[in-house]
């Protein structure tokens, strides 16, 4: 081996100054300068001080803590090396420099010694590591958003290995399912769900590769869950991770709208049936009329007439149930209506019991005491709905098959001191805890299971009842029952609105008149004709463009019994059109509906002041519209 070439000190030194890494070489034990390359003054941002010395190298170089502190002198490279007499590391150095920068400095210090090894010198060698802090500052500012974002956010990040054992639980969403984050880890999934084969599903079929998502109900939590396996480099499945987001609110809000699109649905549909059933209805009725009057009279005194006439009264009675059942869907189907006005709220009471009959029926008996009170002042189908609701969670606060067991009953008074009609809803049912009871008006809070209930019912019938200017009242045993009163404050005016149907009237004789009946239905025009022929002269006509020529061209009618909707020119068009050239004629319009209200029928109806009967009407209610024309 050939002997090394000695290297000249100049080219030493010009190989150092082509470093990256600042060198500094000082006597021992004084710390005296004795040897700094280039790097040494582009990290410090200034030369060697010949003047610094161990003890001072803080100030004279701005050598501070990353707190801000000037650097503890004991604690400097040099200061350790020589005390430690060996090789050390300092990594918490910042620079101030002069141009105002802050540079951050990790330090190597290593002694030399002489051949009887004392320290003469300590060499030592630094960096600037100023973006390694930056990057790291940055890391841990990141990890920190995380670490606050999973605190915070409404979700549940979570990972298990190939055998199922727990890896990872974090997020906010953890708390709605009683856990906290990182109390699960370690425990196996396959036992956390042994009684749930959903869950055991899922894990089985991401960790057989498969990435999918799902939702899924977790008692009362709705979470929307994607699954994905991991892989090893070499592609096999070592585990899978998942985030879950809570999703109950955004559930509860599609159930909200599929509710309000249902119903909108079913009040389409209630308005189409209720038309639909109105027209037979109205002549099925007018024939009962018709057959119990003709039983009525001396051929009635055989026992098969009488046989006959019972059954005839049973048919009426029936019919008019379905009247009634019918008018409920009529105030259902017309949403839109917020007027206020004299309401019997008996009436409308006694509409709602006939609506839940079926629901009542099945699960309680119903007991009626229901006194006669003074109208108040509200909305008809508002009022009903709100009836509707409560008899409908009195009923599902009782089990099937203990009907005779339990009762709903229902009450009317009137508190005289208050001015206020009370109409009482009690059950024998489950009854409400105290601590729920309180909030059982809330909006959307519900003790039934997710599409059971929304928890908009008693909100909105709160908010409807007091926007009557009434109140809801709530006592409740669990138990023993629930009982809710609504009170409402009692009407000042007693008359009805504008084109509501009138009341019947007592009335004397009518003198005989001439009739004309309009309606595009053959059957309720003749089945009306038959009730009215006996006492008055009647006209049919299934063309309201006929009539309108006939009118023009000077005929005069008594009452002109006129339906309001008809395929080929409507009751209000041909009202219309007589007002313009007969007004007399026109006043002497009684409009019949069998419900299919558009806006503007609706509109008509509220502005127009002839009298209004809704189909199917009886005969009382046709002999007082009847009479405001031919009372002798």
């Amino acid at each position: 081996m050939s002997p090394r070439t000695p290297l000249d000190h100049r080219l030493i030194a010009a190989i150092a100054d082509r470093l990256p890494v600042g060198i500094f070489v000082v006597t021992a034990p004084s710390g005296t300068f004795v040897y700094a390359n280039d790097a040494f003054q582009e990290i410090l941002g200034m030369a060697p001080s010949d003047a610094a010395q161990a003890g001072t190298y803080s100030p004279s170089y701005g050598i501070h803590t990353p707190d801000g502190a000037l650097y503890p002198e004991d604690r400097l490279p040099f200061a350790r090396a020589l005390r430690e007499k060996g090789s050390v590391t300092v990594d918490d150095l910042v620079i101030h420099r002069s141009d105002g920068a802050r540079v951050f400095v990790r330090a190597f210090a290593r002694p030399l010694t002489d051949p009887a090894g004392v320290i003469t010198h300590v060499v030592i060698a630094f960096i600037d590591i100023t973006e390694e802090i930056r990057t790291r500052s940055r890391a841990v500012l990141a990890e920190g958003h995380l670490q606050h974002l999973l605190a915070h956010a409404p979700i549940i990040l979570f990972a298990y290995d190939r055998q199922g054992i727990v890896t990872l639980t974090e997020g906010r969403g953890l708390d709605s399912l009683g856990f906290r984050p990182k109390e699960l880890l370690g425990r196996s999934v396959f036992e956390l769900y042994a009684n749930e084969p959903k869950f055991l599903s899922h894990a089985r079929r991401v960790l057989a590769g498969e990435e999918f998502s799902n939702v899924t109900q977790v008692g009362s939590v709705v979470l929307e869950t994607t699954f994905s396996p991991i892989r090893a480099a070499t592609g096999e499945v070592d585990g899978a991770i998942g985030v879950s987001i809570d999703v109950t609110e955004r559930a509860k809000a599609q159930s909200r709208l599929v509710e309000a699109e249902r119903l909108a649905s079913m009040g389409t549909l209630s308005a189409t049936v209720a038309h639909e059933i109105n027209n037979p209805l109205t002549y099925i009725l007018g024939s009962l009329e018709l057959a119990a009057s003709r039983l009525s009279g001396p051929a009635a005194s055989s026992s098969m007439a009488r046989e006959v006439a019972g059954n005839v009264e049973d048919a009426r009675e029936g019919a008019d149930r379905v009247r009634r059942i019918v008018r409920g869907l009529q105030a259902f189907a017309r949403g839109d209506d917020d007027r206020t006005e004299p309401t019997d709220a008996v009436a409308v009471l006694e509409r709602a019991l006939e609506m839940t009959d079926n629901a009542i029926r099945h699960r309680a008996h119903l007991v009626r005491d229901l006194a006669p009170v003074p109208p108040v002042l509200a909305n008809d189908l508002r009022l009903g709905q709100v009836f509707v609701n409560l008899l409908m969670n009195a009923s599902q606060a009782i089990a099937e098959g203990h009907a005779d067991a339990n009762e709903i009953r229902v009450r009317s008074s009137y508190d005289e001191k208050k001015g206020a009609v009370v109409i009482a809803i009690e059950d024998t049912g489950s009854g409400i805890a105290p601590d729920l009871q309180a909030r059982i008006f809330e909006p959307f809070f519900t003790t039934k299971p997710l599409g059971v209930g929304n928890g908009l019912g008693l909100s909105i019938c709160h908010g409807i009842v007091e926007g009557f200017g009434g109140s809801i009242e709530l006592e409740s045993v669990v138990g023993r029952g629930t009982t809710f009163r609504v009170r409402l404050k009692q009407s000042v005016a007693a008359t009805p609105s504008a084109g509501a149907e009138r009341p019947s009237a007592a009335h004397g004789p009518l003198r005989r008149g001439r009739l004309l009946i309009v309606d595009d239905d053959k059957k309720v025009a003749r089945s009306l004709a038959l009730l009215l022929h006996s006492d008055h002269d009647v006209e049919v006509s299934t063309e309201p463009r006929a009539v309108a020529d006939r009118v023009l061209a000077g005929e005069r009618f008594d009452v002109i019994l006129c339906d309001l909707m008809m395929p080929k020119m409507t009751g209000m068009d041909l009202h219309a059109l007589v007002t313009e050239h007969a007004p007399e004629q026109a006043k002497r319009f009684v409009f019949v509906t069998g419900g299919a209200f558009t806006p503007a029928a609706d509109a008509f109806i509220q502005r127009v002041e002839n009298i209004v009967l809704h189909k199917p009407y009886d005969l009382e209610r046709l002999q007082a519209a009847l009479a405001v024309h031919l009372n002798r």
